[in-house]
């Protein structure tokens, strides 16, 4: 009879020939595209790990040498193993126009998130909140500026200092305060928004998802159920959630039952347009929870990423404060601090779009996964099964595209619109507009419901910070600490400080 030992030994030379098997299997159907790094198992395996804290580093190798071209990498972030990267604007175009039934966005989602592990059985639940980002709230930004002007201007008073000495502040751990707060004062109001307990879960639960995630893709398909052991993190978040979300909807559920939805006193935020636009199945207190902290991970992670890049580039590039602050001062004279004020501030919202354009947020953009095989105009298919996306990077630093490509000319988005012919030229140069040669927020249908949402509060707190505070980088320095990369996705460095002190007015 075989020892332990033995059956051990069989089972994992059998699982090492499957997993070989399967590897040549699957490669087999996208050989023509060529490879960056290993084309073989053992290779591609340890190119697929490495892929996690370098795989920003294979994304641009492939960019520069496949110009026009598509190329792929080996990655454990995919269900196929591989990651198929195309390398030309009008590919791009094709990626943005395909048919969701056949280059689908959600499965992407689902796959690159590990979703079904993370989110359990709302992983293929119906997104409703899309819908809600896309058009309540987004339409109730502009009457609601108030409030957010009014959360900025206090949580600044909390987390930046008063005083007219300078003081250094790790700018991420400080920005993120300020961008939960100010959010959730739309989201769900006061006193909620300023609830430190409550705070604390909506910034966390977006790390956590991330880590959860990522631990994931570690685990082969057939252990995958362990993963569940090592991510319960998420789901207990959202659990205490519900001690603070779980009484209010519960009452909004009750009311609208009993007087219908247009009840006089009934509260305009993320609660009530959840509900509103719920289908009946998910017109409870855990699939109304959940979509909130959804909308909060998204909003928190893209709205503090980008306002640390910015506020980052600024200090490090004084000579920008003072013609930006001159903008601001005219239009904020001209026109309040109001919605329409912000649409007005070209050059800031030039700066941030530079500054997204180089520091960004990820190398894998409009990301696609074939559920049936798609062939592009010059011939490259896609099999059904694989991930196709286009690279941030090459995009943005394209020479035909931009001129100077890798330097930060703050002002350069500005000029374009300044330099156009029609008034297409000023809508297409603006941060919010979806264009196949800047794709921060995707491109195509599928593009960040809630890019104007968050540009709009960037611009709103660049704004309040720059007309109220000095700004520079320790020692006067120059240089930004570089940012840090995992699994293609880009932060600026977790410990880069900025000095700030209160703006002495002559």
């Amino acid at each position: 009879m075989a020892t332990a030992t033995e059956l051990l030994a069989t089972a994992a030379i059998v699982y090492f020939l499957h997993q070989c098997f399967m590897f040549y299997r699957i490669r087999s159907k996208i050989r023509n595209i060529p490879t960056v790094g290993s084309d073989n198992f053992l290779g591609a395996t340890l190119d697929s790990l490495k892929f996690i804290l370098r795989g920003h580093e294979s994304v641009k190798e492939g960019y520069l040498k496949y110009k026009g071209m598509a190329f792929k990498i080996p990655t454990i972030t995919t269900s196929s193993g591989w990651l198929i990267f195309v390398n030309e604007e009008p590919m791009i175009e094709e990626l943005r126009k395909a048919p969701s039934d056949v280059l689908s966005f959600s499965e992407t989602t689902v796959d690159l998130m590990q979703s079904e592990i993370v989110f359990g059985k709302h992983a293929h639940a119906n997104d409703f909140e899309v819908d809600v980002v896309r058009r309540p709230l987004t339409r109730a930004f502009p009457s609601r500026f108030g409030e957010i002007t009014d959360e900025i201007v206090e949580s600044c008073k909390h987390y930046l200092p008063t005083g007219s000495d300078w003081v250094s502040l790790n700018l991420r751990k400080n920005l993120i305060h300020i961008v939960c707060r100010t959010t959730n004062r739309l989201f769900v109001g006061l006193p909620l928004c300023r609830n430190p307990e409550y705070r604390k879960i909506q910034e966390d639960w977006t790390v956590h998802v991330m880590m959860a995630a990522h631990v994931a893709h570690l685990f082969p398909k057939a252990l995958k159920p362990i993963a569940k052991l090592f991510v319960g993190k998420v789901e207990s978040m959202t659990r205490k959630v519900e001690k603070f979300l779980g009484p209010i909807i519960t009452e909004r559920l009750e009311k609208d039952a009993k007087h219908g939805p247009n009840w006089e006193g009934r509260p305009s935020d993320l609660v009530s347009w959840l509900i509103d636009f719920a289908p009946p199945e998910h017109k409870n207190v855990e699939d109304v929870t959940v979509r909130v902290m959804l909308i909060n991970f998204a909003a928190i992670h893209t709205t503090s990423l980008t306002l640390t890049n910015a506020l980052l580039d600024v200090a490090a590039r004084p000579e920008y404060i003072k013609p930006l602050r001159e903008e601001m001062e005219e239009i904020i004279g001209n026109h309040g601090w109001t919605k329409e004020a912000m649409g007005r501030m070209r050059k800031l919202d030039s700066f941030i779009k530079e500054s997204s354009r180089l520091a960004g947020i990820s190398e894998i953009v409009v990301a696609r996964k074939a559920v049936k095989d798609f062939t592009f105009s010059n011939g490259l298919t896609i099999p059904a099964g694989y991930t196709v996306a286009a690279a941030s990077s090459g995009v943005h630093t394209n020479p035909m595209v931009y001129e100077d490509p890798k330097s930060f000319n703050g002002f350069r988005f500005f000029e374009m619109r300044q330099n156009g012919t029609n008034e297409y030229d000023s809508l297409r140069h603006q941060m919010v507009s979806l264009d196949s040669t800047y794709l921060l927020f995707g491109h195509g249908r599928h593009a960040c419901p809630g890019r104007f949402f968050a540009v709009n509060e960037v611009k709103a707190m660049m704004a309040h910070i720059l007309l109220n505070y000095d700004v520079k980088l320790p020692g006067d320095s120059k240089e930004i600490p570089p940012g840090t990369y995992f699994a293609g996705a880009r932060s600026p460095a977790p410990n880069a400080e900025v000095m700030f002190r209160k703006r002495k007015v002559d």
